[in-house]
C-alpha cells in the first residue's frame, strides 16, 4: 500500500509521495562525511605514526654513533690507533668509526689533533658525529702519592718535595721545624691526591696540596697545602700490552743481575726471590713476573733500571740507588699489590695503576707513588722529586675540545 499525502497551496490540490529516498540520500551523505573523516583521521594517525618510527630510528643511529665516539675515545690511549671501527652492531643499529688526522687527505690543518667521525645507523636513517680531539701530553709523575680509589696516611706520616736537579734532600730540608716538629723542604709540593677518599690522621703532616673529586678527612694532621674535595678526576693511562711484551722480549735477566746470599732468579717462571743476600741491578730493562725480596736491592753505581713486573711485590729488604735520583730505579707493575717494608733510605717511582701500594716502615722514600690505593704508615716519609716532572714516557692523551652533531 503506497502512503500519499495531500495538501492544498492557492486553490490547488497537491500529493506527496513517500520520503524514504530522501532519507537515503540524507544517511549516505552522513556516512560518506564519516568515512571521509576517518579516513582523515586514519592518515594523520599514520603520518603520526611514521613521525615517531622515524624519531624513534633517528635517536637510536645517533646514540649507535655516540657509543662508537665513546670506544674510539678509548682506543685513543693508544696514540698511534688510527683504525677506526666499521658496521659494528649495537642493539639493532650499527656504526662506523673515522679516525682523521693530519695525514688525512685535506686536513692537513689539523696538526697534532685529530677528529673523530661515527655514523650511526638504523632502519634506513643515519646520524653523524663529528668530536675534536687535541692532544695533551701527560705529566705522570706530579704527587707524592696518588691513589685511584683511595689514600690513607696515618701514624706520623710525612710528604714533602725537593729537586733532585738542585741537589740532596738534605741540602734543600732547611724549613721549619713545622707544628710536628719536622724540617722540611720547600716550596710546597709534597702533593697527595687521588680519585677516591683521602683520608689523613694519626699527627701525619702533608706540605702540599690534599685533592679528590671525593671525600678528604682530616683527622689530627696538618696540611699545610690546599685542600679540596672537589677537584677533576685524574686519568691513569694503563700500562699497555705491548708495554709488558716489550719488556718480556728485551729483559736484562738474567745477565744483568749478580746474585749473592739467598737471592734467586728463575729463569724459567721469571721470579726473583731471596730471603737474604743481595741483587744487583745494572742498567736496562727488565721484566719479572713477580717479586718477593727480604734480600737487598742494589742499583749498580750509575745505572738506570726500569723494572716491569705482572705480578705483585713484596720488598722487605733495603733498596739501595745511590745516584739519589728516583728516575733511576723505576718501577711498572700491572698487579694487584706492591708492599714496601725498607727501613732505610729508598730512591724510585712505582706506577701500579691496578695495585694497593703499602709504604710501611720508618724509611725516608723518595720519589712517586702511584697505584689504586696507597696507604703511608709506620712513620713513613714520603718526598716528592719535582724532577719527576719532566718524565712522560711518551704517553698522550686526548682530550674533547668541539663536537657536531648532523
Amino acid at each position: 500500500m503506497r502512503l500519499t499525502t495531500t495538501f492544498q497551496y492557492r486553490g490547488k490540490m497537491y500529493t506527496c509521495r513517500n520520503q524514504s529516498g530522501f532519507a537515503l540520500i540524507v544517511v549516505l551523505g552522513i556516512l560518506i562525511l564519516v568515512t571521509g573523516l576517518a579516513i582523515v583521521a586514519f592518515n594523520t594517525s599514520d603520518t603520526d605514526r611514521q613521525i615517531a618510527s622515524n624519531n624513534l630510528n633517528t635517536t637510536r643511529s645517533y646514540y649507535a654513533a655516540e657509543a662508537g665516539i665513546i670506544r674510539a675515545t678509548s682506543m685513543l690511549v693508544d696514540s698511534m690507533w688510527r683504525a677506526g671501527f666499521t658496521n659494528q652492531s649495537i642493539g639493532n643499529a650499527t656504526y662506523d668509526v673515522r679516525v682523521i688526522d693530519s695525514l688525512t687527505s685535506g686536513y692537513a690543518s689539523l696538526k697534532d689533533s685529530i677528529m673523530l667521525r661515527a655514523v650511526g645507523r638504523d632502519k634506513g636513517t643515519e646520524s653523524q658525529i663529528d668530536v675534536l680531539m687535541a692532544k695533551v701530553k701527560l705529566r705522570q709523575f706530579r704527587w707524592a702519592a696518588f691513589g685511584d680509589t683511595a689514600v690513607k696516611v696515618t701514624g706520623g706520616a710525612f710528604f714533602d718535595s725537593y729537586d733532585s736537579d738542585s741537589g740532596t734532600y738534605i741540602s734543600q730540608a732547611i724549613h721549619g721545624p713545622d707544628a710536628d716538629g719536622n724540617m722540611y723542604s720547600g716550596p710546597l709540593g709534597g702533593n697527595v691526591g687521588g680519585n677516591g677518599q683521602i683520608d689523613a690522621s694519626g699527627n701525619s703532616s702533608v706540605h702540599g696540596d690534599v685533592i679528590t673529586p671525593d671525600t678528604v678527612v682530616i683527622g689530627s694532621a696538618n696540611i699545610y697545602g690546599t685542600v679540596s674535595s672537589s677537584g677533576s678526576t685524574t686519568y691513569l693511562p694503563p700500562i699497555t700490552t705491548a708495554e709488558m711484551d716489550y719488556a718480556k722480549a728485551n729483559s736484562n735477566a738474567p745477565g744483568g743481575l749478580i746474585l749473592s746470599g739467598g737471592a734467586s732468579y728463575d729463569p724459567s717462571t721469571k721470579t726473583l726471590s731471596g730471603n737474604s743476600g743481595t741483587v744487583t741491578l745494572s742498567s736496562g730493562i727488565y721484566y719479572f713476573s713477580s717479586i718477593s725480596m727480604k734480600s737487598n736491592i742494589i742499583i749498580a753505581p750509575g745505572a738506570k733500571v726500569i723494572i716491569y713486573t705482572d705480578g705483585n711485590i713484596d720488598a722487605k729488604g733495603d733498596i739501595v740507588n745511590s745516584s739519589l735520583k728516583a728516575e733511576n730505579f723505576q718501577i711498572y707493575s700491572t698487579g694487584s699489590s706492591v708492599s714496601l717494608n725498607s727501613g732505610t733510605t729508598m730512591y724510585a717511582v712505582i706506577y701500579a695503576p691496578n695495585a694497593a701500594i703499602t709504604i710501611n716502615g720508618g724509611s725516608d722514600a723518595y720519589g712517586s707513588f702511584i697505584g689504586k690505593s696507597v696507604k703511608g704508615n709506620g712513620g713513613a716519609h714520603i718526598h716528592f722529586d719535582r724532577s719527576l716532572l719532566k718524565i712522560n714516557r711518551n704517553k698522550i692523551k686526548y682530550e674533547k675540545v668541539a663536537w657536531k652533531a648532523y
